[in-house]
């Protein structure tokens, strides 16, 4: 064979490396889930695991399957959480959403904000209020140990099976609770999820929280989200820490301040 012939099998060649998908990624073609609009949590978002919980109500708690010592912990934290605004209180414990109004995970995944997603082959983007996960569907595995470090939302990738995309989240920063009780996990947890849409207007997430520091067990439980009718505006994200924050921190307890000032 001479070498032109062989210049021309090259040149027919080179246009099919460029449309295979890297390993683990959707090919640019396939037909991905439509997702657009705006979502919400089914039911109330006071627990994770529970559509009708209710919120900011003593009592109101999570279930995981916590070790004997992360459940004492939990259950004296929820007293503590319920007296963020008691001044007569000594020892109150504050939602760190209300310190930094950012939710982190795996508060993200049942929250009373708008949800949004942005769907491609190579990455889908779950924007909640001002946060937004990066969930990388192209392959790529997690960064090396000594490159990870623990962050308010994880790093987080995945991978379409049929029309259910699989989400695995690690290197969450400890320490955020994961409702609005103290429900927290070690910086060893795992999250996987798996969003599939079951109608029209609902996503169901299947979630598993392995946390074999805190858990004697894998915690698996579902939410949903329904889709709102089309036209309707996104949320506009709360802020904290200036002036116009509603729910001021001063002494180390929350505050409420009324519209206008009053």
């Amino acid at each position: 064979m001479n070498i032109w012939n062989r210049l021309k099998q090259i040149a027919l060649f080179l246009p099919l490396l460029s449309m295979t998908p890297l390993l683990g990624q959707t090919a640019p073609d396939a037909k991905l889930p439509d997702w657009s609009g705006v979502w919400r949590t089914k039911g109330s978002p006071a627990l994770l695991s529970v559509e009708n919980g209710r919120m900011f109500v003593r009592g109101t708690r999570d279930n995981p399957p916590y070790n004997a010592e992360w459940e004492k912990k939990y259950t004296e934290n929820v007293v503590r959480a319920e007296h963020q605004g008691d001044a007569n209180y000594a020892n109150p414990l504050v939602d760190p959403h209300t310190q930094y109004c950012a939710a982190g995970m795996p508060r993200l995944i049942a929250t009373p904000f708008d949800y949004e997603f942005i769907v491609t082959p190579a990455k889908t983007w779950i924007l909640v209020d001002k946060e937004s996960r990066h969930v990388y569907t192209d392959g790529r595995k997690f960064p090396l140990e000594d490159e990870l470090w623990p962050t308010m939302r994880g790093f987080s990738i995945g991978h379409w099976e049929g029309q259910t995309l699989v989400v695995e989240t690690i290197s969450v920063k400890p320490g955020q609770w994961g409702d609005t009780t103290p429900l927290v996990f070690s910086e060893q947890a795992k999250y996987v999820e798996r969003y599939t849409q079951i109608d029209p207007t609902t996503i169901e997430n299947q979630v598993t929280v392995i946390d074999a520091v805190s858990l004697t067990k894998p915690w698996t439980f579902a939410r949903r989200y329904t889709r709102l009718k089309a036209g309707i505006w996104v949320a506009e994200p709360e802020t904290c820490g200036g002036p116009e924050d509603r729910n001021p921190i001063v002494n180390g307890r929350v505050t409420v301040v009324l519209p206008n000032g009053k």
